[in-house]
């Protein structure tokens, strides 16, 4: 907005595994919110768990009293949090067809469209384009 970024909502940030877990409990909260829009990108989430409250380090408060968390039955376990890809095929694609769209569909030398999309992705020089491809999920031409 107005060449400013917002964030919109925020969760926080963790230093334990039980703050973590307490973290994505409330953002899964957030994104399970009916007017969240979701977007099918076909990958099944992992069903490992693990506690929700975690030891505490050597001269640190506990997050919770150990002692009356053990009691509930009704103790809870998440999920841990996982990175499944870091590869942006989606917005590699879509790039690739807006640079079509423009025009540019009959210059058919991959290796300029590649460095096009890069740059648009991340203002950098050429010779950090294959690092910013990579990151993409393409194979940068050698």
């Amino acid at each position: 907005m107005n060449g400013r970024r917002r964030i919109v909502a925020h969760v926080g940030s963790a230093h334990t595994e039980a703050e973590l877990g307490l973290l994505m409990r409330q953002a899964q909260e957030l994104l399970d919110d009916p007017g969240q829009g979701e977007l099918d990108l076909g990958i099944a989430p992992a069903a490992r768990k693990a506690d929700l409250i975690g030891p505490a380090r050597s001269g640190e408060a506990p997050l919770f009293d150990l002692q009356e968390a053990a009691g509930r039955p009704d103790r809870q376990v998440v999920a841990p949090a996982s990175v499944v890809s870091t590869g942006s095929d989606v917005l590699f694609q879509a790039l690739a067809r807006v640079f079509a769209d423009l025009g540019f569909a009959p210059v058919t030398d991959e290796v300029f469209a590649s460095l096009v999309i890069a740059r648009i992705v991340e203002p950098t020089s050429v010779l950090d384009v294959p690092r910013v491809l990579t990151d993409l999920g393409q194979d940068p031409a050698s």
